[in-house]
């Protein structure tokens, strides 16, 4: 076996049954096929459309103007409630779609983004018209939002950039004292208006960064989830995985429920207490949900019953931990009148593919590469014990690049035991850490 490079890239409703396709639009992917690589990797043509060219130039010019405000920085909560006052402006001028279908909303430190992938995939099995707004983006801003499996087009993207920078430089205008519309605020209002336009029956939002006062915090869900929480962002969300976990736990909303998966000791705790002041039914795993086996095939037990032999497409022993939050969160959704059987879930997960999630890329005459988004200790434990299941030599090369806030040493210390060396690079942004740091 050739030894792989490993390279480091986070209302109710009524009872309902899946809309009817719309005329004239494509029917998704088979569930197999739904977010692979071809589909969510979406690698970019090297021209693009000139409304495409303006748009993502918008997005830059916005990003360069964030990197200047440093008289206002993100985390406190005054600016956090400014953020939500300034989201929610925006969105009202864009005339509220966020409130015209179904939301899960998910949380966490590690996971949240294949538990999301997962998740959206076994709706669109299930037939609903599903939207997957999802942050960063590996190779196309057109990734972060996606219909039915397939992320916007270009013309698509671009003309609800211009309509969305519209209404930010009116609510700007507007409401000065709010302060400047963000990228990540502009990206996620225009995913907002796409799902909505798109007439999608649910979707699936990713948080972006913590959770009480991320920009997506502006939505009511019929579930909200917590994925397991790891020291990360400890400048803007706190030095403790509990103090993590209570900014995280802000998404919870009263009497919706909440699915939390395993925490380290003394988070579950945390997010139990913001439940039960809000009134919030929760599910936590390994008391209200069991697994059992390996991510080539396992178990799943809970409330829905009992899920033998499902396979995960995506490896590593630590995708059920994902698996049993996204089947918690089917659970609940279903008591909302979005229900999802087993063979919608057994699909989805046996054909799910998240790109930069131990992706593996077969390189003509040279090695193996492994792409993978670990960038906390606990993520890249993960990681190796994977790259040990599936290259059992170690003899693999790790090429590693982290943003400043990232704890370099803890994730090559956790990194160690499946690789025989680390390489370190940076990326071209200015939150990259440098090499020698």
């Amino acid at each position: 076996m050739v030894a792989p490079i490993i390279s480091n890239i986070a209302d109710r409703h009524h009872r309902r049954t899946p809309a009817r396709r719309h005329a004239g639009t494509p029917a998704p992917a088979s569930p197999a096929a739904v977010y692979a690589g071809g589909t969510m990797a979406a690698t970019e043509p090297g021209r693009h459309n000139s409304g495409y060219r303006q748009a993502l130039g918008l997005l830059w010019r916005r990003s360069a103007w964030e990197r200047g405000l440093i008289a206002d920085p993100f985390g406190t909560p005054e600016t956090g409630q400014r953020g939500l006052r300034r989201m929610s402006a925006l969105l009202d001028r864009l005339g509220a779609p966020h409130r015209r279908f179904g939301v899960v909303h998910i949380a966490g430190s590690k996971g949240k983004g294949s538990t999301a992938a997962v998740t959206a995939a076994a709706l669109v099995a299930a037939g609903y018209r599903t939207g997957l707004a999802t942050s960063p983006h590996l190779h196309s801003w057109r990734e972060r939002i996606a219909v039915d499996g397939q992320p916007v087009s270009e013309e698509t993207f671009a003309e609800l950039a211009e309509r969305t920078e519209a209404a930010a430089a009116a609510t700007e205008t507007t409401d000065p004292d709010l302060g400047l519309v963000t990228t990540f605020e502009l990206v996620t209002a225009m995913g907002f208006l796409a799902f909505a336009e798109a007439a999608c029956e649910i979707v699936v939002i990713e948080v972006g960064l913590g959770g009480e006062w991320d920009a997506t915090n502006v939505v009511d869900p019929i579930v909200a989830a917590i994925t397991r929480i790891d020291l990360e962002h400890t400048p803007i969300l706190g030095a403790t995985e509990p103090a993590i976990a209570a900014a995280k736990a802000g998404i919870l909303k009263p009497g919706r429920p909440v699915v939390v998966g395993a925490q380290p000791p003394g988070v579950l705790a945390v997010i139990e207490q913001r439940a039960r002041d809000r009134a919030c039914p929760l599910l936590a795993a390994g008391r209200d949900w069991t697994t059992d086996g390996g991510w080539r095939s396992f178990a799943l037990a809970g409330p829905w019953g009992t899920w033998r032999r499902l396979t995960s497409a995506l490896p590593g022993d630590h995708q059920l931990e994902n698996a049993g939050i996204a089947a918690a969160v089917l659970w609940w959704a279903g008591l909302a009148g979005y229900p999802c059987d087993e063979g919608s879930f057994r699909s989805a997960i046996a054909g799910v593919h998240w790109p930069g999630r131990f992706e593996r890329i077969e390189l003509a005459g040279g090695p193996t590469v492994v792409l993978d988004g670990a960038h906390t200790p606990a993520a890249a434990a993960a990681l190796a014990a994977a790259l040990n299941d599936s290259y059992p030599a170690r003899s693999a090369v790790a090429v590693l690049g982290l943003s400043a806030d990232k704890d370099a040493a803890a994730v090559v210390e956790a990194l160690a035991p499946a690789v025989a060396g680390v390489v370190a690079t940076r990326a071209d942004s200015p939150r990259a850490a440098a090499p020698t740091t």
